[in-house]
């Protein structure tokens, strides 16, 4: 971002002491005063476990021109413009929405239940090829993190993609009035944060709020494929248009068309009347609706059949999220980040196909925020698990006696453990006869399954140097 003092004022409606220091250009915005620098707008988030206030006299230390914060502050530098609003979470939003009006770069705004962080990366991939292109930095999607995410993005740029994530009713409609999309896409939704959302139909009322916010002449994509989905979306936008890789009578169509070598996917995209197969860094048919999303986004902004085919081809898949290592005989599936039951069941039939005959090993965690469904959803867990084939399944977390029901309901004759820790996994690896093969790592984030992940890749390399 570039602008100046009083275009912050204005924007955020803050009163207060602007200090005797003119009219100074702010550069970008922290929330971390580790990160604050010459030209930076400091803005204090008062959080549950620190307060940003608090940091202010540090960030203003290590350069920052300027603090947006909810109270007075004592102990800085005289002089130091402090610009005072009711909410500073509120005031970072409508700073950024300040910004993206000045840029007037096209945004394109992802949501669903599962895939998003991947659909924005295949959708900036496709638009960088038409010209300079933001997105968010890797999950920045919330309150905070959107509107952060739209003040990095460059004034020269022409295109946005920014994901929206939301976990509990109110979420969506606050958020996507900073982003006010000229897009807006919702490839999925599923079984999500249903502690606060009560059911699929719940998290489909909520994320089609996207749409309400869409820009005059703006385009509303949703998945035909979710009933839910597909009803909330018509009732918000009846203008919506259509996704489907069910074969529905969509104008946007994909479908899976198989694997081809260094594990990479080949698909068929149908684009309103263009038709074309692509080469994807992705493998597995539930993978056809992300970037159906993301070819249908660019292609309404004006993308080519080459923009779109290079852009999917060439498109870098951030870590925690299905990413793929080989270590000598063992692939190690990184897909760390999170999980609902939706996305959990996407990635073992994933991880299955790309198995391909070698032993495949499924190392999850539990699955939170489900509610009255947890039970439920684990116990399909440990069904999806059973029918993939898995020579063996660790567990880690609650509901790990429901999970081996599930497993048993199938007919599972692997080994089934329940680990509490890396070491544990470790220990129980070794006392079995597994030797290399496919090993999918996935949980909530809080449970923090990238350290099993980085327990058996150390073990490996360490055995590799033996």
């Amino acid at each position: 971002m570039r602008m100046t003092l009083s275009d912050l004022l204005v924007a955020t409606g803050a009163v207060g002491d602007v200090g005797e220091r003119g009219n100074p250009v702010i550069e970008s915005v922290r929330i971390d005063s580790r990160a604050a620098a010459p030209a930076s707008l400091f803005v204090c988030i008062p959080g549950e476990r620190l307060d940003g206030h608090n940091f202010a006299a540090e960030a203003v230390a290590k350069g920052a021109a300027a603090v947006l914060a909810d109270r007075p502050l004592s102990g800085l530098p005289e002089g130091t413009p402090v610009l005072l609003v009711r909410d500073t979470v509120a005031a970072l939003g409508k700073l950024a929405r300040a910004w993206r009006e000045r840029v007037g770069a096209r945004l394109v705004a992802v949501s669903g239940s599962a895939g998003k962080t991947t659909v924005k990366e295949l959708t900036a991939s496709i638009l960088s090829k038409v010209g300079p292109t933001a997105k968010n930095y890797k999950n920045f999607n919330n309150k905070i993190g959107l509107p952060l995410s739209m003040l990095e993005a460059g004034e020269a740029d022409m295109a946005w993609v920014m994901e929206l994530g939301i976990s509990a009713p109110g979420e969506m409609e606050p958020l996507a009035a900073i982003a006010e999309p000229d897009v807006a896409v919702i490839h999925n939704v599923g079984p999500a944060h249903l502690e606060a959302l009560g059911d699929v139909a719940g998290v489909a009322a909520e994320k089609v709020k996207l749409f309400a916010a869409l820009r005059p002449g703006g385009t509303a994509l949703a998945s035909m494929d979710y009933p839910e989905l597909w009803n909330a979306a018509q009732a918000v936008f009846p203008g919506v248009v259509a996704l489907s890789t069910k074969g529905g009578p969509a104008p946007y169509r994909a479908k899976y068309l198989g694997a081809i070598s260094e594990g990479r996917g080949r698909f068929f995209l149908r684009l309103r009347e263009l038709e074309m197969d692509v080469v994807t860094p992705l493998t597995g048919g539930h993978f056809a609706e992300n970037i159906l999303a993301a070819a249908a986004a660019a292609h309404v902004l004006g993308a080519t059949e080459d923009q779109i085919s290079s852009g999917l081809a060439t498109a870098v898949m951030p870590e925690q999220r299905f990413f793929c290592r080989r270590h000598g005989n063992y692939t190690l599936i990184d897909d760390t980040y999170n999980a609902n039951p939706l996305s959990m069941r996407r990635a073992i039939a994933a991880a299955a196909e790309s198995a391909q005959g070698k032993p495949l090993v499924l190392v999850l965690g539990e699955m939170r925020e489900m509610g009255v469904h947890a039970e439920v959803e684990h116990r399909r867990l440990g069904e999806a698990a059973a029918e993939s084939g898995a020579k063996a399944v660790f567990y880690h977390g609650a509901y790990a006696d429901i999970v081996g029901e599930g497993l048993s309901r199938r007919g599972y004759g692997g080994i089934f453990a329940v680990v509490d820790s890396p070491d544990a996994f470790l220990e129980t690896l070794s006392a079995t006869d597994l030797v290399g093969g496919v090993y999918l790592f996935k949980g909530s984030r809080s449970m923090r399954m990238e350290q099993f992940l980085a327990a058996l890749t150390q073990s490996i390399q360490k055995d590799a140097k033996a």
